[in-house]
């Protein structure tokens, strides 16, 4: 009796924990990145805090951004040292960081039309950036390619399997096998 009481208050515990684990990456996402510079595109997948902003998502990415705060928000000033000093952001009057968000249906980058840090991206969107210059009605010339979520997301060897999914389907496991101990003690007593 004592031995399936340790057994079951075990497995709850173990089960508590598991739960935990997966209830507390739900405060998180992961956004695409995908910037076109001059001579090369650098894709990225960030894992950031659910409300994390555009500037949150660049901020926390490898690359080397250099922002400035303006009256319109923050601004991209220099992407691994492309572009502008962030003392004088505009100082390239003919190049900007353009900014765009990968629609998912057609595919096709869409000009963001508010800034980095008035944009806040959905779990397993792309945000594109392109060193670019600009058209009579200030437009963004450059795009940078086309690169969706699972595109950039490496598969892993789990098959496309979710973590809380992966880890209900453990605990779930470990349940039935404690079960069936807990049964053939039973049957053995």
């Amino acid at each position: 009796m004592r031995k399936r009481s340790l057994i079951l208050l075990s497995a709850l515990l173990l089960v508590l924990l598991l739960t935990t684990v997966a209830f507390a990456q739900g405060g998180e996402k992961r956004v695409g990145l995908v910037v076109q510079f001059p001579d090369s595109v650098y894709t990225e997948v960030v894992t950031v805090p659910a409300d994390a902003t555009a500037a949150d998502v660049l901020a926390a990415s490898s690359l080397n951004v250099g922002m400035t705060e303006t009256d319109w928000g923050m601004a991209v000033c220099n992407i691994n040292d492309v572009g502008s000093p962030t003392d004088d952001c505009f100082a390239d009057k003919e190049h900007f960081w353009a900014y765009y968000h990968l629609d998912p249906a057609s595919k096709q980058w869409v000009a963001s039309e508010v800034g980095i840090s008035n944009y806040t991206p959905e779990d397993k969107s792309v945000e594109g950036f392109a060193w670019s210059d600009f058209d009579d009605n200030y437009a963004p010339k450059v795009q940078p390619p086309v690169k969706t979520f699972d595109e950039l997301t490496p598969k892993s060897g789990l098959g496309g399997i979710s973590m809380p999914l992966l880890i209900g389907l453990v605990v779930v496991l470990l349940l039935a096998v404690l079960f069936g101990l807990m049964k053939r003690g039973k049957k053995t007593a």
